[in-house]
């Protein structure tokens, strides 16, 4: 069985397909697509069928498993807390706290973390909850979305 084709969707609201069996390309809108289903099937003119999932975030998010820890903003900086950073891209994050926590949406968290490469950067920077799940895992935007330092790093280890 093999795995969807997935595209992530330009600032206007386009993706550009290429079918595997002919190597053509071609554009469309997925504007109407956003807030439905991200999974679609798309017809070729060559005939082929194909399945595409459907990216709305701006940047590549990638799956990491990376102990850190975390703190609210306007905590000082002995009451952190361990956390587990699920994912990352160059536009925030998402983490998983094992224990009760007060944190909700719009909170700012300081996160801090080493990456799991071999330079093991720290990543120390803040973060404004974006939504949160049952299950206490919570999802991130970086507060200073131009912090060249962070951004050249992130972009390397992405």
């Amino acid at each position: 069985m093999t795995s969807n084709q997935k595209y992530y969707v330009n600032k206007s609201d386009t993706i550009t397909v290429r079918c595997l069996a002919c190597n053509k390309s071609r554009s469309f809108s997925v504007a109407g697509l956003k807030g439905k289903s991200r999974n679609l099937k798309v017809q070729c003119p060559c005939t082929n069928t194909f399945a595409i999932d459907i990216e709305f975030r701006r940047s590549y998010r990638k799956d990491v498993h990376i102990a850190g820890g975390y703190r609210k903003r306007d905590e000082v900086e002995d009451v952190e807390r361990s956390c587990v950073v699920r994912n990352i891209s160059v536009g925030g994050l998402g983490i998983k706290i094992e224990h009760d926590t007060t944190i909700q949406v719009d909170d700012e968290l300081i996160v801090t973390f080493k990456l799991d490469d071999r330079h093991q950067r720290r990543i120390d920077t803040a973060v404004k909850v974006r939504h949160v799940d049952p299950e206490k895992r919570f999802g991130g935007e970086f507060v200073d979305p131009d912090d060249p330092s962070r951004d050249e790093v992130l972009t390397f280890y992405l």
